[in-house]
Parts: C-alpha cells; structure tokens; sequence
C-alpha cells in the first residue's frame, strides 16, 4: 500500500513539473507550417510544397482516401508549379485551428481563392481545406488533408464579393444607395436620365423632347408615370421592370444579385477583347443575363441582356472610372442594341444620399438639371 501511495505521489510531482502548453505559441508554430506551403507556390518549389507534410500522409477529395507517399508526389506537383503562374492567393476567412490538450494532435481549417494562369489558360478557384497535424519529435507534421472546391454557384458568390470589395465596398451600408444622372446620346437625339437605386426599390426618370416618363419599382410601391400625358398606372408589369432593372447601371455593378436571380460562374471568356470573368443570372423571366468583370482588376466591365427569344441581345459597357466616398464608380456607359448606341455620360452622382420620399416623386425631378 505505502509502495502504491509513493508511486502516486510521484506521479503527480512529475506531472505538476510538467510546463503548461503555450497554445498561443503552438497555433504559430503551425501557422508558419502552412504559410510555408503557400509560399512555395509563388516559388514553384515542389519539396518546400511538402516541407511540412509527414513522408506519408491521408489526402481526401472527390470521395476517395488515398495513402500519399511524399517522394512519389513531388515529380508532378513540381509539373503543376511549372505549368502555372500564380497571380493571386486571397485568404477568405480566418483560418481556425485547434490543438489537443497535450499539444500532439491539432487541425487546421482554411479558405483560399487562387487566381493564376494555367497552361497559358486564365484560371480562378475557390478552394476550402482541412489539415490534420501531428507532432514528431516536438515538429509539427501534416498527416491528413481534405480537399474541396466550390462548385459554381459559390465561386459566383465569392467572386461578386471580391469584385465589391475591390470598389471600395465591404458591406451593404458603404454602397446602400445610388442617385445618377446623365446626359445622354442616341441615334437620333439626345436625352436625359435621372436613376435612383437602393437595394429594395429603383426609379427612372427620362426626359426626352416632349417625353418625360418616370417608372418605380420597389417591394411596397410600383408604378408608372407620364408627364406628358399626365397619366399612368399604379402597378407595373415585368416587362416594364425588366427594363428599369437593365438602367440601373451603378447598382448593377456592385449589387446584381438584388435584381437578377441564379447566379452561376460560367469561367473565364472575353468581353470587348478583355479577359473576364463571366457570371450568368436569370431575370423574371429566366432569360440569362451575362454579367462580365475584369480578369485583371476585377472592376465590372458591362453586362449582356437578353431582349427576346430570337437572341437579340443589348450589350452594356461601362467606362471611365473614379472614386467617389472612396468608391469606385463609372462615369460613363454606353448600351449597344444592333448598331444603335446610346451613350450615357453622368455628370452627378451621389451615393448615399437619396431619401425614401425621393423614389415616391412623382412629379419630376429632372426639371432641377
């Protein structure tokens, strides 16, 4: 018995002597191990790659496990590095990472998406990964990985994010409304269009010659309105919505989600011979509306309407861009339908700053230009 208490007590010395984990300094430890692997993209270098993985480890993708051994890896994830360029590696979360009591065991969750070219071809990827470490000989090792890639639904999701992100807007109260007015040019006179948008409700105003019409859409209130004929309805159909939705143009750019449905990633194609990104929606409809962004700045670069069955589309660009409240806004666009343009210059823009009363007026508010 007394053997037995001794041996206890010991026990308990030699544990309580142990140091406590420093699970801050383990979670950099870590950190460090993966930011090594991102590194090694960007220096193509196949064995730094796997610096940080054990000689064997479990990869998981595509539902299968496969048992991967190190030397056997490295000839053709160095190909892969050769063959692709790598232009960006944007973090989209905080990485989480956890760690067992005793510090032997821990896991790593991260999100990236990567954008590079690929054998010449323009690639983007949405990537979300977990990593399971085990400590060897007080170094940590990579022993599992699972691998997932967004399908195309959230690739447009997280591409629209960015795009915003890239304009200066990081929630919805940096860009929550837009007022827009331009001088216009068509084929065969000029005119003027006034556009107030917020995420719920939109608003055109066009004044042209002897023709001056408003039409508002909104979740409580749409309506139409003629000033030159004083009259009008108090609903209006989706025909008349589709096109009020295709005129506004700033909100389009940051905001499309809030008119069309559906969003999908159909790649990377080109739009006016620049390389972009390509998003389709569906409009009421559920005709497709093509929404194109810059390969290189993300910046939107126009968009592409359906008009009718036929295929007769109306082609959207958007050009000449400056900050406004530290947002990036378009100055200029032009709508191409056949071989008519319609050029819109806009000389005030205000974000921000419309009021609820502002998109109810149905009076007029072009008289003040």
């Amino acid at each position: 018995m007394i053997n037995k208490i001794i041996f206890i007590m010991i026990t308990f010395v030699m544990l309580s002597c142990q140091k406590p984990v420093d699970i801050a300094l383990e979670k950099k430890k870590i950190q460090d191990k993966i930011d090594l692997v991102v590194q090694a993209h960007y220096n193509k270098d196949a064995i730094q790659f796997f610096e940080s993985n054990a000689n064997e480890w479990y990869d998981v993708r595509n539902g299968i496990v496969q048992l991967i051994d190190k030397s056997e890896k490295i000839p053709s994830t160095q190909k892969y590095l050769d063959n692709m360029d790598f232009h960006e590696m944007i973090q989209r979360n905080n990485p989480v990472i956890e760690i067992s009591d005793d510090a032997t065991l821990a896991s790593y969750l991260g999100s990236i998406t990567i954008k590079g070219v690929f054998n010449e071809s323009p690639v983007l990827w949405v990537v979300a990964w977990q990593s399971v470490l085990k400590k060897n000989k007080g170094e940590w090792e990579i022993i599992s990985t699972t691998n997932t890639e967004g399908d195309n639904k959230v690739t447009a999701e997280v591409l629209l994010d960015h795009v915003r992100k890239k304009m200066g807007v990081i929630g919805e109260n940096d860009f929550s409304s837009v007022y827009a007015y331009a001088k216009c040019r068509g084929p065969e006179r000029s005119f003027e269009t006034l556009l107030l948008s917020n995420k719920k409700n939109g608003r055109m105003e066009q004044l042209y010659e002897e023709q001056h019409i408003i039409l508002k859409h909104g979740e409580n209130t749409s309506w139409t309105r003629n000033l030159s004929t004083n009259s009008g309805e108090e609903k209006m159909d989706n025909e008349t919505m589709v096109f009020v939705n295709g005129h506004e143009l700033h909100w389009l750019s940051f905001w499309p989600e809030h008119r069309y449905k559906d969003p999908v990633f159909k790649g990377i194609s080109k739009f006016n011979d620049k390389t972009a990104f390509q998003i389709e929606f569906k409009d009421v409809f559920d005709k497709p509306v093509h929404f194109y962004y810059s390969f290189n700045t993300y910046l939107p670069l126009g968009f592409v309407l359906n008009t009718n069955p036929n295929g007769d589309t109306v082609d959207v660009t958007y050009n000449v861009w400056e900050k406004i409240n530290n947002v990036q806004i378009f100055k200029k666009a032009a709508f191409k339908q056949g071989n008519d343009i319609f050029e819109y210059n806009f000389t005030d823009i205000k974000v921000n700053q419309i009021k609820s009363k502002d998109f109810e007026n149905k009076t007029g508010l072009l008289s003040q230009y």
